[in-house]
């Protein structure tokens, strides 16, 4: 299923220079898993395919919603990244 939402990374994650620059920033994304331990453990995770951002845990993400494709595809453009 494709997502998008706006990313508004967490002081406890420890996330990449490529991550930092899309704070505050609506992106495409897809559902990864339940996150099995740590501090996040229980919580679905997201990730942007096609890059280097890692996972992204549920409570980093505002406004998540189910989008169309072929708007998730703009949305991953608009970020840098094709799918």
């Amino acid at each position: 299923m494709y997502f998008e939402a706006v990313f508004n990374p967490s002081e406890t994650m420890d996330y990449n220079d490529d991550a930092k620059n899309l704070a505050g920033k609506k992106i495409a994304i897809q559902a990864g898993w339940i996150i099995k331990e740590g501090q996040f453990k229980g919580q679905e995770c997201f990730y942007v395919p096609n890059s280097k951002i890692g996972w992204i845990p549920y409570c980093d993400l505002a406004e998540l919603k189910p989008v169309p494709f072929v708007k998730w595809q703009e949305i991953h453009k608009s970020i840098g990244y094709s799918a």
